[in-house]
């Protein structure tokens, strides 16, 4: 008797041990996660042009006429869901070799969609359209999107019931939801709802919880006897759930039902999964039915489960075992190479997978859960971490950024280092405080709350006379107004109420650009800026310091055919003159040669001080020193999205006796910039390549480097961004770093060392500025995700070079 007892009680333990143990799986640490994730999405832009080659096929007998080796088209539903998972997985690295692909497929496309006007399908692809109007902030993206979803509520067909598979409601749902989240037009919501209301109402099994795929499934049982709810299917549905529910606005009345539909799939997913952390091609049938594991399904429910614990909307202590055991399955599923296997070929009911066989919306749902892993296991890691993170860089403003057209974004004052930043995420405009005297970040100061997440918003800063600090903002060119405020002349986290300058003139365009310098012997505090009305470099001047403005003046004057605009970059050269660098427009329009002027006592002179003339009109760019000649050319060859051979000015500086340096770079291809110096010798300019700036920060604006700086005190100093080797243009890891470099009048490219000082970063660091004043000295850049002008999560970081101690 207690013989059998004791077999009994080691019986159970035995079992509770093996559920222990199913149920303890290892986490993924976030770097394992990021590994398989990229070498899945490397594999699939590497073979996407020879996709046929490795596609999923059914055996011969059961192939139908879709069932082939050529390529897709480029916007059909297959790829749509790949492009899904690419961009979800772009939001997780610095590398922009990812929204680089996408931006790509959308500009062959033309950003349209496919075929047909009212099927879910032909819709899909408008995700992707959609991500990249976020990402880089062009409405020009989603315009077509928009075009024909506004025929399509102003159609006959309108109100008829069109997605009518359960595959379609992850193909058109998230397009019209987001479409409405982006353009605040209620209609499309509606529209969306009404429609996945229809399909719901056919489709949902009330007592299982899931989608049948279509109708002529109502009826049909697996050989258990359940009914047949496909995997795929119902992963659709699931993906797209967790897709849309975040663009949904949150007093939306609406919205709790699609949050509840995701927690009833999501407990109905928790109890079918297998033990092999997948879930059967048809979910109910059993490993019995389906000995085969087929992943394209289960990698939408690990992608949705994985962000339902991450938004609170499922209970991570409850689907963590389900989350950590399904990841672990995908990643089992993944070759050596980085090919996604075990993806059931293209259909519409439960069928067979291969092991060395994948499909591109199979690869989509993997990269799409590897995106929401990723973050699931990082919060966990920043939760349990209990190192201080350690760094040889000090952070000076969180969630800043800035533009490089405004100046001075950062100044010494008060042994107090003053930043100006805007915030990518909220669109705060934002000051930072440093005291270089006791090395302590006293703190930053938000001047306008949720003013607009641009870059071109940073404020200019201005010491005034007091002690007080001035600071100059405005919008991308949205609106006529220019705001400022002026701080306390103790301390620069307390500011008096905002104020604003409007302009007067008869055009719609606003002002941008914001720079502030003071004229002694005029008594003038300018801010030259570019103007609504001309789009031309134009000044606004101040006889009190900053608190009230006037005499809105014309200063340069584009020269090319067509609405162009000249960029201007500004320094002091002594305390009574500015000088000035200049394109002819943007690099985007026109192959830019670079101009030098000087201004002092109401007039334009040359360098050597020779008198161009009087400013009773705007000085002309051919009137101007040409300093370098571009390739002044609006054409631009196939491939390329701006002009090649296109300089743009993007820093200044002066030697002891004055002397300008002017620091800019040239467009040759959106993967080839260079930077280059112009520096005057007292006699001549000495102009000359110093180093491989790398590729374009993002296609769309395919003229935009990591920028360079000269120290201030010594423009011989020199500090670059860049994401190759400087020296070589030898291809990196497509992360830009920060280089420092001292270059003399003779040296060259092929003399110059560069010295790097940041490497092996995690996020790009761009756009380095160098601060001196009153014995103190600073290098700062911007450091995190930065994907475009409206979209980035950067903070402003650096080292204090010296300081007066």
């Amino acid at each position: 008797m207690k013989s059998k007892f004791f077999k009994i009680i080691f019986s159970i333990s035995l079992v509770l041990l093996v559920i222990g143990c199913e149920n303890s799986i290892q986490k993924p640490s976030k770097s394992e996660v990021k590994a398989i994730t990229k070498k899945v999405a490397d594999w699939q832009i590497k073979t996407f042009e020879d996709q046929g080659k490795y596609r999923a096929l059914p055996l011969p007998e059961n192939q139908k006429k879709w069932h082939h080796r050529n390529r897709y088209h480029d916007a059909e539903w297959m790829g749509a869901a790949l492009y899904a998972g690419m961009y979800e997985f772009s939001t997780i690295t610095a590398d922009p070799t990812y929204s680089k692909w996408l931006y790509g497929i959308g500009q062959k496309n033309n950003w349209k969609l496919y075929k047909r006007m009212h099927h879910a399908d032909d819709h899909a692809v408008g995700q992707m359209y959609l991500n990249m109007q976020k990402m880089f902030g062009n409405h020009r993206l989603i315009k077509p999107l928009r075009n024909q979803f506004d025929s399509i509520l102003n159609s006959d067909e309108r109100d008829k019931w069109h997605w009518h598979w359960a595959d379609a409601l992850f193909m058109a749902p998230p397009v019209w939801a987001r479409l409405a989240k982006t353009t605040k037009q209620q209609k499309y919501l509606e529209y969306m709802d009404e429609q996945y209301h229809k399909t719901y109402d056919a489709l949902w099994d009330k007592e299982e919880h899931l989608f049948y795929r279509d109708k002529k499934y109502l009826d049909q049982k697996e050989e258990n006897g359940k009914g047949i709810f496909w995997s795929r299917g119902n992963g659709w549905v699931f993906g797209g759930l967790a897709l849309m529910i975040p663009d949904f606005p949150n007093d939306w009345d609406g919205k709790q039902f699609y949050v509840e539909t995701f927690q009833q799939m999501a407990e109905t997913l928790k109890n079918t999964q297998r033990k092999d952390g997948t879930w059967s091609s048809g979910i109910l049938g059993g490993e019995k039915a389906y000995p085969t594991k087929e992943i394209s399904g289960s990698a939408f429910f690990v992608f949705g489960l994985a962000w339902g614990i991450n938004n609170g909307i499922l209970n991570a202590e409850v689907y963590e075992p389900t989350l950590i055991k399904g990841w672990k399955a995908l990643t089992e599923c993944v070759t050596e190479d980085g090919l996604v296997g075990y993806i059931q070929p293209v259909g519409a009911a439960p069928g067979n997978s291969f092991p060395n066989y994948t499909e591109l919306y199979g690869v989509g749902a993997f990269l799409a859960a590897g995106a929401e892993m990723y973050k699931y296991v990082e919060k966990i890691e920043d939760a349990n971490s209990t190192k201080k993170e350690v760094s040889e860089f000090t952070t000076f403003m969180n969630d800043g950024g800035w533009c490089w057209y405004q100046d001075p974004r950062a100044i010494i004052n008060n042994g107090k280092l003053v930043i100006g930043g805007l915030s990518g995420q909220s669109g705060d405009v934002k000051v930072s405080v440093y005291d270089l005297e006791t090395n302590t970040n006293k703190g930053t100061v938000v001047l306008d709350k949720n003013f607009q997440a641009d870059d071109h918003d940073v404020p200019a800063l201005y010491a005034r006379p007091d002690g007080s600090i001035l600071s100059v903002w405005a919008k991308h060119g949205n609106e006529k107004i220019h705001h400022y405020n002026i701080s306390s002349p103790s301390n620069y986290l307390e500011w008096n109420n905002k104020s604003e300058f409007k302009y007067d003139y008869n055009d719609n365009r606003g002002v941008t650009y914001m720079n502030l310098y003071y004229l002694e012997n005029e008594n003038n505090l300018y801010n030259f800026y570019r103007d609504g009305e001309t789009y031309n470099p134009s000044f606004i001047t101040s006889k009190d310091h900053g608190t009230t403005w006037g005499n809105r003046t014309h200063f340069i004057a584009d020269d090319v055919e067509g609405r162009q605009r000249p960029y201007a970059r500004y320094f002091q050269k002594d305390n009574n003159t500015v000088g000035v660098s200049f394109t002819d427009g943007h690099p985007r329009q026109y192959g830019n040669s670079l101009y030098y002027a000087e201004y002092r006592n109401g007039a334009f002179y040359n360098v050597d001080g020779s008198k161009i003339k009087d400013l009773k009109e705007p000085l002309r760019t051919p009137e101007a020193e040409k300093i370098y000649i571009g390739s002044e050319t609006k054409v631009k060859p196939k491939g390329f999205e701006s002009v090649p051979n296109s300089a743009w000015t993007c820093a200044m500086g002066k030697d002891s006796e004055n002397n300008p340096h002017i620091g800019y770079s040239l467009y040759l291809s959106n993967n080839d910039h260079r930077y280059r110096i112009a520096a005057w010798d007292g006699k001549k300019w000495i102009d000359k390549e110093i180093a491989y700036a790398g590729t374009c920060l993002y296609t769309m604006e395919s003229s935009y480097t990591g920028l360079m700086a000269f120290d201030p005190e010594d423009p011989t100093q020199v500090y670059i961004s860049t994401d190759v080797n400087p020296s070589t243009g030898e291809k990196m890891n497509n992360i830009h770093e920060i280089y420092s470099a001292k270059i003399g009048l003779n040296d060259d490219i092929s003399t110059i060392k560069w010295k790097a000082i940041t490497s092996n970063s995690e996020y790009r660091n761009i756009r380095p500025i160098v601060v001196a004043g009153e014995g103190h000295k600073a290098l700062i850049w911007l450091n995190g995700p930065w994907n475009s002008f409206v979209n980035y999560k950067a903070d402003v970081k650096g080292i204090i070079l010296s300081s007066k101690k």
